[in-house]
């Protein structure tokens, strides 16, 4: 946010990206906005950050850390869970994508009945659009 408008802002913001730990990053913008200091830039540099890891698919860097939920809320509230739904069935397990889309399920108002096994929470997650490129 503080970059000079030119050209080179993209790539400057995309090393910085890339030299970084974005956990870091996240719990110094956490201590920002909780002080108040830069709470307006705080929020926009942790939707950059978050954006940044969804598209290059490396959701494992923040998989076993308390910023994981923060990703997650990210891409349910972007309504874009079908990689991050991937990335948990394949590297995690089924029953954590399967939790993943009953949450994304009741964050749009459609509850999955709690009886519903999770295989079946995957194929409709995938029958229904919500995960349409689901490969598991």
């Amino acid at each position: 946010m503080l970059m000079p408008h030119s050209e080179k802002r993209h790539q400057q913001i995309k090393n910085f990206l890339g030299s970084c730990n974005p956990q870091i990053i996240l719990q110094q913008l956490e201590e920002h906005m909780n002080t108040g200091q830069l709470a307006g830039f705080s929020h926009q540099i942790r939707n950059l950050i978050l954006n940044n890891i969804i598209s290059k698919k490396e959701f494992g860097i923040l998989a076993k850390t308390r910023y994981f939920q923060t990703l997650k809320l990210h891409m349910m509230n972007s309504n874009n869970i079908t990689d991050l739904v991937n990335y948990l069935a394949s590297e995690l397990s089924l029953d954590e994508a399967s939790v993943f889309i009953t949450e994304y399920s009741r964050h749009c108002g459609k509850p999955v009945p709690p009886d519903t096994a999770p295989c079946e929470i995957l194929k409709s997650g995938f029958d229904s659009g919500l995960c349409p490129t689901l490969a598991v």
